[in-house]
């Protein structure tokens, strides 16, 4: 049962990903300022060192099968990444899960490798165009910015979902 509120949070924060995405972009002159959020890389991440990186694993093959279906650009691509940032955040970071700060710190600069990362892939392949100074200005800061004010508003949330699910009193019943 607990597994499965898990994966209804993670269920929402698709969903809230997904509308956000649709609010705000903006025009400035020609220009497209892009802003990515990643709400449920986010909770995969948190997932992934306060409980179990196999639970994260989980979650991130269907939430990454999911993304895939839904937006429809490469299929794998989301799959591949959550996965693999999720291995890559327990490998690094499960020494400082007891660090708040910088837990929310390494959430934060992998969020942004991951959009630099989903970038690279669509570059390589050909499906998007863009130059380097644009790229930076008009999407990985705003990415960085609006995915900062998100995890400042997830990540304690998303903790004490994690602490009361887990809580002994739920384990006995």
């Amino acid at each position: 049962m607990r597994t499965f509120c898990y994966f209804l949070f993670g269920a929402f924060l698709f969903y809230v990903d997904s509308i956000i995405a649709l609010i705000i972009p903006m025009n400035i002159g020609n220009k497209e300022i892009v802003f990515v959020p990643h709400l449920l890389l986010m909770y995969l991440l948190i997932l992934t060192i306060y409980k179990k990186p196999s639970i994260a694993i989980t979650l991130a093959i269907i939430f990454g099968l999911t993304t895939d279906l839904y937006y429809g650009t490469i299929y794998g691509l989301n799959t591949f990444g959550y996965v693999l940032f999720v291995v890559l955040m327990d490998y690094f970071f499960k020494v400082y899960y007891r660090d708040h700060s910088m837990v929310f710190f390494g959430i934060w600069i992998f969020i942004i490798i991951f959009e630099i990362y989903t970038v690279i892939i669509y570059g390589l392949l050909g499906i998007i165009h863009f130059n380097f100074f644009d790229f930076i200005l008009l999407r990985i800061i705003p990415t960085a910015v609006i995915n900062l004010l998100l995890l400042l508003i997830l990540f304690v949330p998303a903790r004490k979902l994690i602490k009361k699910l887990d809580s002994s009193i739920d384990r006995q019943a």
